[in-house]
């Protein structure tokens, strides 16, 4: 698997299955397996035409790395947006069929959010999962929605199908998610999709508060900061 992965990072374009499947030394059944899971789990991106390219998984690492050298880096874009806004910032991308957090600042409220680095979260009930959920096309929201359902975390959890896609058709065209309360009660998240230059979203940033602290249209306002962030990350995630 991790050869299949070196030859989608050495491809400068999405590649078809049988390139590499070559480059990697696998027949093209076996290739077309691992490609699958890897596809599932965000370490790839499957394109028309049956080629592959790296997903968002791969793109969060290298940016990571990227980011322990000097000049910008996912970190210090969001400690200035946290200085910004003064609430808690995550940075999150898919992983399989959950999100995960890859960077935290904490806000500077006197409680902590229960988050981490490394926590895995739904996809259907959080900001940064909705954000995520909008850029699948309509077979691969299918399926996703098909192995994980709706299960309920709060009592305002989206938990009916036709809803939840109401809802992914008003990110896509407004351009930002919500979770009210449907993740963990009294905790509200507005999220932003990061894209890569052809438009594909590999992840999310999103700014989270407690409800009895900061309002929905306090926190609605703060789109304009958490866009400006948005648009700053995206060429650390490549291209």
């Amino acid at each position: 698997m991790l050869r299949l992965i070196d030859a989608l990072c050495a491809s400068p374009a999405p590649a078809p299955l049988a390139r590499l499947a070559a480059e990697a030394g696998l027949s093209k059944p076996t290739a077309h397996r691992l490609l699958r899971v890897l596809t599932e789990e965000g370490w790839a991106v499957a394109h028309d035409g049956g080629s592959y390219g790296i997903g968002p998984s791969v793109r969060a690492m290298g940016a990571a790395i990227a980011g322990a050298g000097g000049g910008d880096s996912i970190e210090r874009v969001i400690v200035e947006l946290q200085k910004e806004v003064r609430q808690t910032v995550h940075v999150g991308v898919r992983s399989g069929d959950r999100i995960i957090y890859t960077h935290k600042v904490e806000g500077d409220q006197p409680f902590a959010m229960a988050s981490r680095v490394g926590m895995y979260q739904p996809l259907h009930s959080t900001a940064i999962g909705k954000c995520i959920l909008s850029g699948l096309d309509a077979e691969a929201l299918d399926a996703v929605l098909r192995r994980t359902g709706l299960q309920s975390r709060t009592e305002a959890t989206i938990t009916d199908r036709a809803a939840l896609e109401k809802e992914l058709s008003r990110v896509r065209e407004e351009g930002f998610a919500l979770d009210e309360e449907e993740n963990e009660a009294n905790v509200r998240c507005l999220g932003v999709p990061v894209r890569t230059a052809g438009s594909q979203v590999v992840g999310a940033v999103s700014i989270s508060t407690v409800t009895f602290v900061v309002t929905r249209e306090e926190l609605l306002a703060l789109r304009g900061a958490l866009r400006d962030c948005a648009a700053r990350l995206e060429p650390l995630f490549g291209h």
